[in-house]
């Protein structure tokens, strides 16, 4: 049989978010019923430069849709795999240019939504843009998108087939994880994202702050980028200085030396209310690591983790509640061991980069013919 030859448009690591992981992921599975083409993005070195126009971005715009033209007519893919942005008019627009200029070369168009939120967005267009836009990303013949609970933008964009597959990870912890900690230590609270306000970077900082001030001995790292200079200042300014040791950001990490930090961690909060967030990778790689979650109920964060199985959820934006449940788990190092458990039996049974490839291929394989 004939592996049908998909041409995957999208940017891989650098940097390192959710998406560049993802379809890196895919790149480098090995396929029966799929052939894999690779035209790689680069209109962000950075995660916070994401959404900013930048000269060297429209130079790298005419370099994306060369580079496509070339891939089409030497490799022959048949279907084009395309990550649309979220809702941010800078990559928006930057995907209505390469669709408009390339969609019609293929036969066939994947849309995965690793971002939600882009219907939405449409709605608020002008007129003359929303035109553009529907010739650009209207009728797609598959939409993918990664949870049930995030924006429903397949329905939106009139795809002719939608499905849900679960993001997956490789298991970089390779066993069961079971922390107690020891006697006059402090609990390790840990956060990875994009440091900016709706990540909830602010919100576990100040949780973090009035558990310190309540006589609780832990720490909390936020690990990742800065989305500002003025971002970083206001978060520290928040800081009380006689807890400024309790603090730690490390900025980006990659490989050993991040899984360390999971590794080294007795909990991983994450209470985002992210405006185009859709699955959350790094709670997969918390789980991984069998540790016990902090979130929100916010999106597809619930279909992840399981609540009051491996993860306490609260509201967005809600310091109290992030604050108590953090609490919850510092008092009670069982549940942290119960919950650690269940939250890597689920990480291996839905949540396995294995998983995530064989839904993969098989929902790309529905476009033969």
């Amino acid at each position: 049989m004939i592996p049908l030859r998909i041409l995957v448009v999208g940017q891989t690591p650098p940097p390192y978010g959710g998406q560049t992981v993802m379809i890196q992921l895919l790149l480098d599975g090995a396929y029966q019923d799929i052939e894999l083409v690779h035209v790689r993005m680069n209109f962000s070195k950075e995660l916070n430069s994401n959404g900013r126009l930048k000269l060297d971005k429209i130079w790298e715009l005419f370099r994306v849709v060369a580079a496509i033209y070339r891939a089409k007519f030497i490799m022959r893919p048949e279907v084009l795999y395309y990550p649309p942005s979220g809702p941010n008019y800078v990559p928006v627009i930057r995907d209505i240019i390469i669709l408009c200029a390339t969609r019609r070369l293929f036969n066939k168009t994947v849309f995965h939504l690793h971002a939600g939120g882009i219907s939405e967005f449409y709605l608020r267009m002008n007129p003359a843009l929303r035109c553009i836009f529907r010739l650009a990303l209207f009728n797609p013949d598959l939409v993918i998108r990664t949870a049930c609970l995030s924006a429903q933008d397949g329905k939106g964009l009139h795809c002719q087939r939608e499905v849900v597959i679960a993001n997956g990870i490789p298991d970089s912890a390779g066993k069961r994880i079971d922390r107690t900690a020891s006697s006059g230590e402090p609990i390790r609270i840990l956060l990875v994202a994009l440091l900016r306000e709706d990540k909830g970077v602010l919100v576990a900082i100040s949780a973090v702050q009035q558990l310190l001030i309540a006589g609780m001995d832990v720490e909390l790292t936020c690990m990742g980028e800065w989305d500002s200079p003025d971002m970083r200042t206001h978060a520290e300014s928040l800081i009380e200085p006689r807890f400024r040791s309790k603090f730690r950001f490390p900025g980006v990490q990659t490989g050993f030396d991040k899984w360390d930090f999971y590794r080294n961690a007795d909990i991983f909060v994450f209470p985002s209310y992210f405006h185009s967030e859709t699955f959350g990778i790094v709670l997969l790689e918390a789980m991984c690591f069998s540790l016990p979650v902090v979130a929100t109920r916010w999106r597809g964060i619930p279909e992840v983790v399981e609540e009051s199985s491996c993860a306490i959820l609260c509201e967005p934006r809600d310091i109290a509640g992030c604050r108590d449940a953090l609490a919850q788990l510092i008092n009670d190092p069982a549940l942290r061991v119960r919950m650690g458990r269940n939250a890597r039996e689920r990480y291996l049974r839905y949540f396995t980069i294995e998983a995530h490839r064989n839904a993969m291929e098989n929902a790309l394989s529905l476009l033969k013919g």
